[in-house]
Order: structure tokens, then sequence, then C-alpha cells
């Protein structure tokens, strides 16, 4: 069993929507994530260097966002897993995605959840 940092209710506004009309205003979405490492030497002495930094994760994740346009959650689900896989000391880590769609006034959200490694991100190196 290894030891978890999650990450609930990240809240980012992004240019997101297949549709042309949707990239024109930023919408919110939510991020959950939980990252499978070992703390244990950190958790032992009580000292934060090489941890999963959820502070820093948050940091990362809100300029990734902020950095470009999707069509797609999905896309947005790849880029935290590879913020989270390529800049942290994680075995695995899992991301859920959760958007309104505004134009969608009957439903309440949808949501995308992926499961990548930093061996799905060779060309990033290693964290």
């Amino acid at each position: 069993m290894h030891d978890r940092v999650i990450g609930l209710g990240l809240s980012y506004d992004c240019r997101i929507g297949l549709r042309e009309y949707e990239r024109h205003i930023k919408q919110r979405v939510l991020i959950d994530f939980e990252a499978e490492t070992d703390w244990r030497p950190n958790g032992s002495s009580d000292d934060p260097s090489g941890i999963v930094d959820y502070y820093e994760v948050n940091r990362r994740v809100g300029r990734a966002l902020a950095s470009r346009e999707y069509n797609l959650i999905e896309a947005v689900a790849e880029d935290v897993a590879r913020v989270i896989c390529t800049g942290f000391p994680v075995r695995r880590v899992r991301v859920k995605v959760t958007k309104t769609p505004f134009d969608m006034p009957n439903v309440t959200a949808v949501a995308v959840e992926c499961v990548r490694s930093p061996s799905d991100f060779p060309d990033a190196g290693a964290p």
C-alpha cells in the first residue's frame, strides 16, 4: 500500500469548450487529484523536502491552465496529470476534472478521470 496526497475541489477559471463561443468566456473547472507517493521518511522526520507539496501543485496547475485554451476537459486532465507526474515524487496520480456546461442548463456537471504515472510522460524527465 502506498501513501496518498489528496487534493479536492481545486478550482480554476480557464478557456475551455468544444465550441468557439464557449471559449470566449472563462469557465470554472474543478480538479480532484490523488497522488500515490512514499512520504514515510518525511513523515518520520517532519522534513518537507521531497514531498508532494499541495500548495505547489495548486500553483503549477493554475499556471498550466492559464497558459492555453482547451477544447476538451480530457486535455485538462492530461495536463494536470503531467504537471503532477513530472514535478513531484509520485508513483501514480488519479486526476478528475469536473465542469458545469453553461450551454446545458439541464446538466449539473460532467467529469472525466484518468490515472497516469511518470512513465506516461517520458519526454518530460524525472521530478
